[in-house]
């Protein structure tokens, strides 16, 4: 018997805070966070202090292994960029479902017979969601934020437009084209909680996934701790709040705020494609650009995999092997990961093998200028190997069944999902998971 499974199947609301580390929480008063709500639900419900991400400690594998259960290899999301051409001007992420190779919740969910909902929730692009405005937007433009058109044409039919009409101001022009303006003028997660609530309100949906990107965006630019990312924690805390104001009524719903990775600062970039071009395994075009030759990458800002992508020769290999010692040579690598430790950690088979940053260095995809510099564009990432101090991932839940102010202690990210099934009143087995439930009681 399942001892956290509530008496009777419970309704689950999962807020994901993309990057909050559990620290945040557990010593808000060290960074100054104002945090009522988070606060409120660590007492009323169990916590814990740390969360095992997957490798890379990226937003899309970590999501993916959130409504699955099982590690990156085993659920085949093991990057957010779709695309292994690292000279590709606009590259695609894994926005769609179809490339999970497992049974997620919400295919489980729907079932039983379940309704499901999300939104802006990572890889969840034409799934099987009763209610769904997935995170998509095109690769070409300027600020994904305030692409609304990608989403419109791929969520639930006319459920974009039914609450954006819900969510218009009264003094807003009723055309078709309307996309725009007032809704460039709202957070994205304040966009993304006015959706949630209004979906709850008009749906119940069984099982409710909501995505909060705001503090990671910001945490990226400004840095992990700088002001303008903290009070992007403190407005998601708001939200929450709201989400939670709107799901009170029900005494059956059991609401999950967790995250997908940690954060750490940076002050300087790294650009393995720096010395791969200069070591031959990238081309050049006519213009001096560089070409997909022999070896695909992709950048993860604590790491950077790469592949061949043909059989390597003796000289290929050798040619790596001084581009990696560059590198290393350079201070920005921390480790070097080969086949069988990606292995070990549920990571990428396709791989080569993958870098993991130096403490204060990241990885990005620029093709020319100095090997390393100074950081002109990001001062906080993630990325990297889960055990390193700042990947922690974190999870707080409250509901019926579920003991007040119990601290979880360390927990994996794979055993979410089991977890949230459970609650659900789904059978165990039903997901392709072996880790276990969490004891929530």
């Amino acid at each position: 018997m399942i001892k956290n499974r509530a008496e009777t199947p419970s309704q689950v609301v999962v807020l994901s805070a993309d990057g909050m580390r559990p620290d945040f929480y557990r010593h808000a008063n060290k960074f100054g966070l104002k945090i009522p709500n988070l606060r409120k639900l660590v007492e009323s419900g169990a916590s814990a202090d740390t969360v095992e991400s997957v490798y890379p400690s990226t937003t899309y594998p970590a999501h993916v292994t959130l409504v699955t259960g099982v590690l990156p290899r085993r659920h085949g999301i093991y990057s957010h960029l779709a695309s292994l051409d690292p000279t590709e001007k606009a590259r695609p992420w894994t926005w769609f479902a179809r490339a999970i190779d497992v049974p997620t919740l919400w295919d489980v969910a729907e079932a039983s017979g379940r309704k499901t909902a999300a939104v802006a929730w990572p890889v969840s692009a034409g799934a099987r969601i009763a209610y769904n405005i997935p995170e998509i937007w095109d690769p070409a433009a300027p600020d994904p934020y305030h692409d609304f058109s990608t989403p419109a044409r791929h969520s639930t039919p006319r459920l974009f437009d039914e609450v954006l009409k819900a969510l218009r101001p009264a003094s807003s022009p009723s055309s078709k084209n309307k996309h725009s303006p007032f809704l460039n003028e709202m957070s994205p997660d304040r966009l993304r909680a006015e959706a949630a609530i209004y979906i709850w309100k008009q749906y119940r949906p069984d099982l409710l996934l909501v995505h909060f990107a705001l503090y990671d965006q910001l945490a990226h630019r400004f840095g992990p701790f700088a002001p303008e990312a903290l009070a992007a924690v403190e407005k998601m805390d708001e939200e929450i709040g709201r989400i939670g104001d709107a799901i009170n009524s029900e005494k059956s719903v059991t609401l999950v705020v967790l995250s997908d990775h940690g954060f750490v600062p940076v002050d300087k970039e790294a650009s393995p494609l720096v010395a791969l071009i200069e070591e031959g395994l990238l081309g050049q075009n006519a213009h001096g650009e560089p070409e997909l030759k022999r070896l695909g990458a992709i950048h993860s800002g604590g790491s950077f995999a790469l592949y061949w992508l043909e059989e390597p020769t003796t000289e290929n290999r050798r040619s790596l092997q001084k581009a990696v010692a560059r590198l290393v040579a350079s201070g920005a690598v921390r480790e070097v990961i080969d086949r069988k430790k990606l292995e070990s950690l549920g990571a990428d088979p396709d791989a080569e093998l993958m870098l993991d940053a130096a403490p204060n260095f990241y990885f990005s995809d620029r093709s020319a200028g100095p090997l390393v510099q100074e950081s002109t564009k990001d001062h906080g990432t993630h990325g990297h190997l889960p055990s390193i101090a700042g990947m922690e991932a974190g999870f707080i839940a409250a509901g019926p069944g579920i003991k007040h102010a119990k601290n979880l202690g360390r927990i994996s990210l794979a055993q979410v999902a089991p977890t949230l099934a459970a609650r659900l009143g789904l059978a165990k087995g039903v997901l392709a998971s072996e880790a276990a439930p969490l004891d929530l009681s």
